[in-house]
């Protein structure tokens, strides 16, 4: 089965990612990223847009291929890890660890929104979205949340652990 996917990325960084990927991927399938442009037509009269693409080209039709086919939905879903941990040392101590952490992961700080700091990490593996919240209370909770696809989740939610675990002195 041959598929044609489209990514429209935000930035030249995604680009290079999409093309690490295809290299990555280039042994396990026919992966081609032809040059030109992508061109979604949706109407009856595609016969007469092609003509008129044709007629624009120095080689006419051979530089053209043309796949009819059905919008493809597949079936990743993002995947979510939690890691929790409670301590009796004060909020700010855990606050400066984490953003010392984050730092380490060279994640960048997206925001906060009802208590939670949301940040975005980048690596070889994939990009990962971040989520943690201090509560206060008797004990300090720690609440991580990884999101992200692929294997990228495990890795930044292993390293997390290792490194909360050891400061934390908890195992």
């Amino acid at each position: 089965m041959d598929y044609l996917i489209v990514v429209d990325y935000q930035s030249d960084a995604e680009r290079k990612r999409i093309d690490y990927a295809i290299e990555r991927w280039k042994d396990r399938g026919s992966i081609e990223k032809p040059k030109g442009t992508v061109i979604h037509f949706s109407g009856a009269d595609v016969d007469e847009f092609l003509d008129d693409i044709y007629s624009r080209l120095s080689v006419g039709k051979d530089s053209v291929h043309v796949f009819a086919g059905d919008a493809y939905s597949p079936n990743v879903d993002e995947q979510s890890e939690s890691l929790k941990y409670n301590t009796d040392m004060d909020v700010s101590s855990v606050e400066k660890f984490l953003n010392y952490i984050m730092t380490k992961l060279s994640a960048s700080y997206e925001g906060t929104k009802n208590g939670v700091k949301s940040y975005t990490a980048y690596t070889k593996k994939g990009q990962a979205g971040i989520d943690v919240r201090l509560s206060e209370g008797d004990k300090t909770e720690v609440a991580v949340v990884v999101r992200g696809y692929g294997e990228v989740v495990s890795f930044i939610v292993g390293r997390i652990d290792k490194e909360l675990k050891m400061f934390l002195g908890a195992e």
